[in-house]
């Protein structure tokens, strides 16, 4: 027995539907992407993708090695090596995420040829790569505190959730930023420093309890910050008291990704290939 389907029910030779047929497509563009940006970034050396992981873990370890010297105590019970370690770590994806965003057209250019191949596609390849690194690297530095201090982390989920929304929130602004910076050199040339300027706001090297309330408020506008906060709710509990607003913070996330969205779109036909 045969069935027809109608005319918006397109189907491949296999019989899947037509939509999940076209994110399959997809998926598999992507997945080819983020294969060809690890070869553009390190070649076929082994030591080379080692690098991805090891540069955000070295970091991060040596910034808080340097406040453990420093001795710049962060509350009764909280290691300040780690209190350091799991700030930086998502900061590290945040700015390679939106500072890797404005490359992004110009070195992938000629895929433009195929029609399969969008500037979505592009761009979410290049986060997916940043994102993986640094979500393995949490896994590391989670896996390690429980080996060490011989304790998980009191909400795995507030932890995860803290770090991908943070994912989230930087693909959104690294699609503005790839936008901007295809019809802008001087945006392209700003975005960098702008990323560390962000930082002293950004909560990730310090925890919004130890703030006066009014100041506390003022910071809490900022997304990043109150991603910062639920990474440190859930790798450190009631320990050190979490000042964060998932509602919000999740309004700003679909925010970002709607006008990044929009704005890849309104830049696609102002490219030259």
């Amino acid at each position: 027995m045969s069935t027809t389907a109608g005319p918006g029910a397109a189907e491949d030779p296999a019989g899947t539907p037509g939509l999940l047929h076209g994110f399959v497509v997809q998926g598999r563009v992507i997945h080819a992407l983020v294969l060809r940006e690890l070869q553009t970034r390190f070649g076929r050396s082994q030591i080379g993708f080692l690098w991805l992981f090891v540069e955000p873990l070295m970091l991060a370890s040596a910034i808080g090695l340097l406040h453990w010297l420093a001795d710049h105590r962060k509350g009764a019970g909280i290691p300040v090596f780690l209190f350091y370690l799991i700030g930086y770590t998502p900061f590290f994806a945040f700015r390679a995420i939106i500072s890797r965003a404005p490359s992004a057209f110009h070195s992938n250019m000629t895929l433009m040829y195929h029609r399969q191949v969008r500037l979505f596609d592009i761009v979410l390849a290049r986060h997916l790569l940043e994102a993986g690194a640094v979500l393995t690297v949490t896994v590391a530095i989670v896996v390690g505190t429980a080996l060490v201090m011989e304790t998980l982390p009191p909400s795995l989920p507030a932890l995860a959730g803290g770090i991908v929304l943070l994912v989230f929130y930087a693909h959104g602004l690294g699609m503005l930023a790839a936008a901007a910076a295809s019809v802008s050199d001087v945006a392209e040339r700003m975005i960098h420093p702008l990323v560390y300027l962000s930082l002293p706001l950004s909560g990730a090297f310090f925890a919004l309890h130890h703030m006066p309330p009014s100041f506390r408020a003022l910071v809490l506008w900022n997304p990043q910050a109150n991603l910062h906060e639920m990474v440190r709710d859930g790798m450190f509990g009631d320990v050190l008291p979490a000042y964060y607003d998932v509602p919000y913070v999740l309004g700003a996330v679909a925010l970002v990704n709607l006008l990044g969205m929009a704005a890849l779109r309104a830049v696609r036909p102002r490219l030259e290939f």
